[in-house]
């Protein structure tokens, strides 16, 4: 579909999230936010859907982990870049970024949004990585940008250890994520994108540290 994101909410997500993303995840959240964004667009530029409101799911997408901010603070460097370690902070991170961006748009963007609008962004916000949960077709768009933002080795140089990375492939995205994408443009790219992790992998000098 054809869509302009509004400049003025772009404007104040890219002042008030995007810092934000530092502060979390370092050197991860804000590369791979900006790549959910780049594949939300993409998809949604292919994928001409009634139920879709580009809006919300642009604006979920620079939201969707913006709670991660300040969880780590605590960790070490290689605590940071573990699965299990994030795993167990996502329920934490949906249900604050889902309060965080709900209280933005309230006090900032309030003319901008509906109130059902935003309280579809947040739910969006609150669900997105409970991957075998989602139903609508928006909550579905959303974990497939995420995931393709998870992938794309080209918008963020992939910073897990070889072995780290292929239990990442196979358990979270081949044999998981990969089975709930439903829109048929979703699969071709994952699909594309996967492989191309794949070879990035595969040459020596270019694995991560």
């Amino acid at each position: 579909m054809k869509y302009t994101f509004p400049t003025q909410v772009e404007s104040v997500l890219q002042e008030v999230i995007l810092p934000d993303l530092e502060k979390g995840r370092k050197r991860f959240d804000l590369l791979h936010t900006q790549a959910v964004v780049y594949w939300m667009e993409n998809l949604l530029e292919h994928i001409d859907s009634p139920d879709l409101d580009p809006l919300v799911l642009i604006t979920a997408a620079y939201a969707h982990d913006w709670g991660y901010k300040g969880l780590f603070d605590h960790l070490s460097e290689t605590e940071r870049r573990s699965i299990d370690v994030v795993h167990k902070m996502k329920p934490l991170h949906m249900e604050r970024g889902a309060q965080m961006i709900a209280k933005l748009l309230k006090e900032r963007l309030n003319d901008q949004f509906t109130p059902a609008q935003q309280e579809r962004v947040a739910h969006l916000v609150r669900v997105h990585d409970l991957v075998e949960d989602l139903k609508a077709e928006d909550e579905i768009l959303l974990m497939e940008a995420d995931t393709l933002g998870m992938l794309d080795a080209d918008r963020m140089k992939p910073a897990f250890s070889k072995e780290d990375n292929d239990i990442f492939m196979e358990q979270q995205v081949r044999n998981r994520r990969f089975l709930y994408f439903t829109h048929p443009y979703a699969k071709e790219v994952g699909e594309q994108v996967f492989q191309k992790r794949v070879a990035f992998y595969e040459q020596p000098e270019q694995q991560a540290d």
